[in-house]
């Protein structure tokens, strides 16, 4: 049985939703995935579905190859993160290589080595990518029954190859992502957000504080995490801040993220940051959500010497950090800022 879907205003198309299945007029879907729980679970708790993805030509080798190129041409050396379990190909001696060694020397090294390639915003490199995004944006838009057109601040499609064994650490993302497994399989270990006991509040302090390796795991809590085989076909959701490890099966692996940054959740960082200064100061600061006063005071603080038209994740959450940073002239504008 259908159900109604309220419309929804944005740049995306807004397909019809069934039980099982996002369907777009004029192509088929992309997604498959029970609305009552992506519903329930979204942005709060990890879940799987399906995607079809998987055998399309724009994650093959050769294809990926070609985005990585024009990346690098571009000199988009930031969006191409190539490491090995033994040396760092992103060092200088790998930066000095000519572009078509860098791709050669990664490629090469995927199925007779432990390498890790990361290609971020492939969507801004190709416009099919971006095409490819937006339809499974307006995808997930339906399925959330949520306006994301509106509440989105950035989008990306970041894809990831890895080789054999590659262990990706422990981490927790600001973003809202949907990893979509293309090729090979491997072991995807989540936790729930927001149990302070795995990720307590200090930690997430000195994340939004620039500290990515904030989060440290702990072996006697992993019980409580959720382990998703990746094969294929497979979409787990990652929710904001879902500590996570990654375990690469002995096959490349091809992966896909969808990742978004959203105001509610951009917001929310910036009263971990005002946090973090405080209990610097040996204060014992109110987490987000516990009092909307305290947490507008400390929005508005920070957003007063945020960019104000943010097109990157560090722009979006960091702008305003390093302003206060700025000695002396930003802290006193925070501080002016705090007493009003």
């Amino acid at each position: 049985m259908e159900e109604k879907v309220r419309s929804i205003s944005g740049s995306w198309p807004a397909p019809a939703v069934g039980d099982r299945a996002v369907v777009i007029p004029g192509s088929g879907p992309i997604l498959s995935a029970d609305t009552t729980e992506f519903r329930n679970k979204y942005n709060s708790k990890p879940f799987q579905f399906r995607h079809n993805l998987a055998g399309s030509p724009l994650f093959e080798l050769p294809r990926l190859a070609s985005v990585a190129q024009l990346m690098l041409e571009r000199g988009d050396l930031n969006k191409f993160v190539a490491r090995s379990a033994k040396t760092a190909l992103a060092d200088a001696r790998f930066k000095d290589m000519p572009l078509e060694e860098k791709l050669a020397v990664t490629v090469r090294q995927l199925g007779q080595s432990q390498v890790w390639l990361k290609l971020t915003s492939v969507n801004n490199a190709d416009p099919e990518y971006d095409q490819l995004l937006k339809k499974i944006l307006g995808e997930l838009e339906v399925l959330s029954g949520q306006p994301l057109s509106e509440l989105i601040t950035w989008s990306s499609m970041t894809v990831f190859l890895a080789s054999p064994n590659v262990t990706t650490p422990y981490h927790i993302d600001h973003e809202s992502n949907f990893l979509f497994q293309i090729y090979g399989a491997k072991d995807l270990s989540l936790h729930n957000p927001g149990e302070p006991d795995i990720v307590p509040d200090e930690q997430l302090e000195n994340f939004y504080a620039g500290d990515f390796e904030a989060a440290q795991y702990r072996p006697e809590l992993q019980h409580r995490g959720t382990i998703f085989r990746m094969e294929p076909g497979v979409v787990v959701h990652h929710p904001p801040l879902a500590p996570h490890w990654v375990q690469n099966g002995d096959q490349v692996s091809v992966s896909v993220s969808i990742g978004f940054c959203m105001r509610d959740i951009d917001r929310r960082a910036r009263v971990y940051q005002v946090n973090h200064f405080l209990r610097r100061f040996g204060m014992k600061p109110t987490p987000p959500g516990k009092s909307k006063l305290g947490d507008a005071m400390k929005i508005a603080s920070v957003g007063m010497v945020s960019k104000s038209n943010p097109t990157t994740p560090d722009e979006i959450l960091f702008s305003g950090m390093n302003r206060m940073l700025e000695p002396p002239r930003a802290v006193k504008r925070w501080v002016r800022a705090l007493r009003k």
